[in-house]
């Protein structure tokens, strides 16, 4: 307790000494606290973050609406070279590559983590899925019901259902829903693509976690950077390659950006002046041929920025709001742009971001929070045929040891 109690006056005298310090403050501004110290703090804005990327996601997708005279994507003015809803995508990817690896570092479980994925993505999904396959499908499409439950069609529901809660399969249409849409007819929930593309990644990180690969930082990072050098960097820099046209591959490179940065969290600086130098950078090349790889290493950046240096309010009952606004903004965002006769962009997204948003609540509280808390429930072990108990092994010979018993007293 005393010990305690010194330490901590120690570290307020260190922190009164440090404010009072230019130097310190100037260093502090610029050197920061490593990753791995921001991360044992136990203080982030993860939540945050990825609630803004989806709604980064949802506004980029406004453009189902149409065509706008007033500019909507954000990203895209001050970023040329990118736009806002792959800024979101890219934002999710890089906070995945580092929670996945850094949730495996710390419980080397097989089974738990792959339960634990599980549960984090397929219950929302499934949801989602079932939802517009079987009740909002119908009532949205433009063809009798006879002919939207018809089996053998390409677009059935049950093709819909069987390729997109499989994980690893995609399908975005259903008979006769939205196919008189404004901007994309026929795509019922886009942004799913993406959901096999994340499930592929955590099979990887299981992989490397399996083989011991984690256990060597420098060298699985290097292999990592290695790899997404030879196959996009490369190409993509010498304009072989572009990185809207393979968005797959892009943002499996962000999900082995941040692996890597967990990987490397001792030796990596979060700090106001690394942000505030990749910034300038970003708006100095904005207009030259260097502008997309500063756009991408702002973006990383941004991650770690804003995850571990602004103190924001927590979110009420940590509350992760960001998976299922992600999934149901598009089809919401068709909806509305559909029936409702919405061509303004901005509208749009003011309309479907508060829906979305709500829905994500129940669907936080009702279904993808009850879930995670199976991650850890341990299945009953199953021993097939009746087992005998074994009997006592004997003593040694002259020993009766714990077997022994105790001769009552002799009488008088």
């Amino acid at each position: 307790m005393l010990r305690s109690t010194i330490r901590r006056a120690s570290e307020s005298r260190g922190e009164a000494s440090t404010a009072a310090d230019p130097p310190s403050r100037l260093r502090a501004f610029f050197w920061g606290r490593s990753l791995d110290e921001c991360i044992a703090s136990g203080r982030d804005n993860i939540l945050q973050l990825r609630l803004i990327a989806a709604l980064l996601v949802l506004l980029g997708h406004s453009n189902l609406a149409g065509p706008s005279r007033v500019p909507f994507d954000i990203v895209h003015a001050l970023l040329p070279a990118t736009y806002t809803h792959v800024t979101g995508l890219f934002i999710f990817f890089v906070v995945s590559g580092i929670l996945i690896t850094l949730s495996f570092q710390r419980r080397p479980d097989l089974a738990r983590f792959l339960r634990a994925r599980f549960l984090r993505i397929w219950p929302a999904l499934a949801v989602c899925v079932l939802a517009w396959a079987f009740v909002l499908g119908p009532i949205a499409s433009t063809l009798p019901l006879s002919q939207y439950f018809a089996f053998g069609r390409a677009d059935s529901p049950y093709h819909y259902v069987r390729e997109n809660l499989s994980m690893f399969g995609f399908s975005t249409a259903l008979p006769g829903v939205f196919a008189n849409a404004r901007v994309a007819a026929g795509q019922v929930d886009t942004p799913l693509w993406s959901i096999p593309v994340e499930a592929t990644m955590y099979l990887y990180v299981a992989a490397a976690g399996v083989l011991r690969l984690l256990r060597f930082p420098w060298l699985t990072s290097l292999v990592i950077a290695g790899f997404f050098t030879c196959v996009w960097i490369w190409p993509v820099s010498h304009g072989e390659l572009q990185y809207m046209k393979s968005l797959d591959l892009t943002v499996r490179g962000f999900f082995g950006a941040g692996a890597i940065l967990c990987l490397l969290r001792r030796y990596v600086r979060v700090s106001n002046g690394i942000m505030l130098a990749i910034a300038a950078a970003c708006f100095v090349a904005r207009s030259t041929i260097h502008a997309l790889p500063f756009a991408f290493l702002a973006i990383g950046y941004f991650v770690l920025w804003f995850a571990y240096v602004p103190r924001l309010p927590r979110m009420p009952r940590d509350a992760d709001l960001s998976y299922a606004t992600y999934l149901w903004g598009w089809p919401l965002q068709q909806a509305v742009a559909t029936f409702g006769h919405v061509t303004t962009p901005i509208l749009l997204f003011a309309i479907v971001a508060p829906i979305a948003m709500g829905i994500a609540v129940l669907s936080w509280f009702f279904v993808e929070k009850p879930a995670l808390r199976l991650k850890d429930v341990r299945l009953p072990r199953i021993h097939f045929g009746r087992r005998s108990p074994s009997p006592p092994l004997a003593p040694p010979a002259g020993d009766m040891g714990s077997l022994e018993v105790p001769q009552p007293p002799a009488q008088a």
